[in-house]
């Protein structure tokens, strides 16, 4: 495995977030310009810490795509997060319920039934009415995702965007309101390069 150094941002506890983070992704690799997969994660719980957000939130951000993208298991988590929190005023139970609520539960796995815009649509649904902390863990996740796609995949972008759009309706729960405003600055930055483009050759549209 790569040699990767955690940001010295992070406290004890986040740092052992993170230490989880890099093992359970192991060799896994950002789509576009291949690095370590734990820089996406550095990077959303970093923007989540510049907003204000609690060690639990920030630990939690590190942990957000361990459950929907490797084989740990919740109770794996769970019994991770009692060791790593013993002592603290961090609540294991909280960490791995924002982690859960950041798990898309609508995957191609679980809702086989449904094509890729039933299935977002569901998750809008869902992430309608999961907990402030996490749709602020969210927001700061979709504004990585949402560079990172712009620059380096616009075929991808035009799906992925509009969905996104839909999403940030519903996450407006999120604290606080300016990291609301920065998503949606983003997202509509996005936009509004797709449309710049639009009169350029078809671009290759993604797996339904």
């Amino acid at each position: 495995m790569e040699n990767l150094a955690c940001p010295p941002s992070f406290n004890t506890l986040e740092r052992k977030a993170w230490e989880f983070a890099v093992a359970a992704h192991g060799e896994q690799r950002r789509k576009y310009h291949n690095e370590p997969y734990v820089k996406h994660l550095e990077r959303v719980a970093q923007t989540v810490m510049v907003y204000g957000g609690t060690t639990g939130m920030v630990m939690a951000a590190l942990l957000h795509d361990v459950l929907e993208d490797t084989p740990v298991t919740e109770s794996e988590m769970l019994v991770f997060l009692e060791e790593a929190c013993a002592g603290s005023i961090v609540k294991p139970a909280e960490v791995l319920e924002m982690v859960e609520e950041l798990t898309d539960q609508f995957t191609k796995q679980q809702a086989p039934g449904y094509n890729r815009k039933r299935r977002k649509q569901m998750e809008v649904e869902r992430q309608a009415h999961i907990s402030a902390r996490a749709q602020t863990i969210k927001l700061a996740d979709i504004i990585d995702n949402t560079r990172d796609i712009l620059e380096h995949d616009f075929s991808f972008a035009k799906v992925y965007i509009p969905e996104i759009v839909a999403l940030l309706e519903v996450l407006k729960k999120a604290e606080p309101f300016k990291l609301y405003l920065l998503a949606c600055y983003e997202v509509q930055k996005a936009l509004l390069a797709l449309e710049e483009r639009r009169e350029r050759p078809s671009w290759e549209a993604p797996e339904a």
